[in-house]
């Protein structure tokens, strides 16, 4: 059954961020828009008491003004600060959302197209910089509607005291509205191109910090050093252009602002004079146009958060929106793995390496596989694996078409893992299971296991030889015992005394009903196979035991040369 295919966009990323935190960003933003509607009043009420109380010489009502000044301010105390622990909370959860889904993408089973996939350092630059930018939505929200709250109330308060005082006002508003989106578009574009080159920096970075110990010994420090200096260089230089874009934003909105506090105030110096406003409504006219600078600046800023928003949200819609290798089975046929047959065929399997092999292994059969081209082994591989659909024929696992059955279901029957495994800082119980001590006996992996128990974490394997390494993935692979296990070559790191041990034991440990095919051309571990198959330009072409295979110049100039 296909699978449905997703539309992202930057405005369904900024979507999923507020799906769980919609409640508390909207508090945030009513906490917020309050906290400015008291600032806003608080010019009014000064001014109001000016012309009631102060010019009248009544201390009962200049009290009273007081008091509601003192309640304005606890109101806008409260408001001000409950506000940032709410929208810390509503922007973690929505960066949080964001980037669980990244990652989801990211480690998705369907796998990414050729030709589309991401390097390691750029999807860690979208799974972080860019998911935090997203959650940035929160305060964007939070920082434009009280803006718009405030602008609104000093407005009509304006235009309350005077008509013309409100008119000037909302000529300023008018012309930052206007302003805005046109200087935000290339700081959209800047803050993109800023992204993408602290993704080539990640990127690099992560490359040398896992290849260190091969760079050393290489004598490579210095080269691969240069290298890093070069990108992060470009991702300065991307930074500061953008950071440059963004000044130039935020100075022109405020100059608009510093305009706009002139405009009022010599506008209601002359209306005073003129006797057409009162000295209190003068005060509470001056105070509303030196407040308004700030709401100016909060739009000028939600500008700015809406288009660095954007930009990361583009990117993370992008990588949600990546094809996938290979389509889902039919989930109406999710059957216990150890109910189908532990066997697999492959049938005029065809791709760039392949041309029409053909490969069976029967139930509790071991097979070696020799393939003479990388190409050709890796196109098998990744078929068994459902990495990748080839170009044409079929894999038939367990007497279903591999292409029917939900890949949860052929992993669990099928497994395929990969020659350079990864071991996570684990411990042994976590990367064996319970009952991984016979796993570790037939890969010879007792004495590493025995220092991965005392150690209690492996920091990734780095502190283990490549052999040791090797044993524990084999272990690993052993102790999840599926019906059908493909080893890709997985004693080619040790030596022949160790090799024929972990073939002695791995034959042992996977009799019966199991099957296993081993991909290797290794001759102590197809020696133990039932039977081997010599891949050749893309097909079988021969097929026997390991002894009968041997008198064979091709077979031999493979494995025995």
């Amino acid at each position: 059954m296909a699978r449905a295919a997703a539309a992202h966009t930057p405005g369904s990323v900024v979507r999923l961020a507020f799906s769980r935190s919609r409640g508390g960003a909207v508090l945030c933003a009513v906490m917020v828009s309050v906290h400015q509607v008291c600032e806003a009043s608080t010019p009014v009420i000064v001014g109001l008491a000016l012309d009631d109380a102060v010019a009248q010489g009544s201390v009962s009502r200049t009290w009273m003004w007081l008091a509601l000044l003192a309640a304005v301010y606890a109101v806008l105390s409260l408001c001000g600060n409950g506000a940032g622990p709410v929208g810390v909370r509503a922007a973690t959860r929505a960066e949080h959302d964001v980037r669980q889904a990244v990652v989801a993408r990211v480690l998705d089973r369907h796998g990414s197209q050729l030709g589309r996939q991401r390097s390691t350092g750029e999807r860690l630059s979208i799974a972080s910089s860019d998911a935090s930018q997203v959650g940035r939505a929160v305060d964007a929200l939070a920082v434009g509607t009280s803006g718009a709250a405030a602008l609104l109330v000093a407005s009509t308060a304006l235009f309350l005291i005077s008509p013309l005082l409100g008119l000037v006002a909302v000529g300023s508003v008018v012309l930052v509205v206007f302003v805005a989106p046109f200087l935000a578009r290339p700081l959209q574009t800047r803050s993109a191109a800023q992204q993408e080159a602290a993704a080539g920096a990640a990127e690099v970075a992560v490359d040398l910090v896992s290849g260190l110990r091969v760079l050393g010994g290489l004598g490579a420090g210095r080269p691969a050093a240069q290298r890093y200096r070069e990108v992060s260089q470009v991702s300065r230089h991307a930074r500061v252009r953008a950071g440059a874009t963004e000044s130039v934003f935020e100075g022109i909105t405020t100059t608009i602002g510093g305009f706009l506090l002139i405009a009022v105030a010599s506008v209601g110096a002359l209306l005073t004079l003129d006797g057409d406003i009162t000295p209190g409504q003068l005060v509470a006219g001056v105070g509303l146009a030196q407040f308004l600078v700030g709401p100016v600046q909060r739009l000028a800023a939600t500008g700015a958060l809406v288009a660095s928003v954007r930009a990361s949200a583009g990117r993370i819609a992008e990588l949600l929106d990546t094809p996938v290798a290979v389509e889902d089975g039919d989930r109406g046929d999710d059957r216990d793995p150890a109910r189908l047959p532990a066997t697999v065929e492959v049938r005029d399997l065809r791709g760039a390496h392949l041309d029409g092999l053909d490969l069976t292994v029967g139930p509790g059969e071991v097979v070696g596989v020799v393939v003479d081209d990388l190409g050709a082994r890796t196109e098998l591989l990744d078929a068994l694996a459902r990495r990748r659909a080839p170009a044409a024929g079929s894999l038939v696992v367990g007497g279903r078409p591999a292409t029917d059955l939900p890949l949860e279901t052929l992993d669990r029957h099928l497994v395929v893992p990969p020659h350079e495994g990864s071991l996570f800082t684990e411990t042994l119980t976590e990367m064996l299971g319970g009952t991984g001590g016979r796993a570790l006996e037939a890969a010879q992996a007792q004495e590493v296991g025995g220092r991965l128990a005392q150690d209690g974490v492996l920091h990734g394997g780095r502190n283990l030889s490549g052999g040791q390494r090797q044993r524990l993935s084999l272990a690993r692979a052993l102790a999840a015992d599926p019906p059908l296990l493909v080893l890709d070559d997985p004693t080619s790191a040790l030596d022949p005394v160790t090799e024929s041990a972990v073939a002695d034991g791995l034959r042992e440990l996977r009799s019966g009903a199991r099957s296993t095919l081993l991909v290797t051309g290794s001759p102590t571990l197809l020696s133990t196979a039932d039977w081997v198959v010599l891949v050749q330009g893309g097909r079988a072409v021969l097929t026997g035991t390991h002894t009968e295979c041997s008198t064979d110049p091709r077979y031999a100039a493979v494995v025995l040369s």
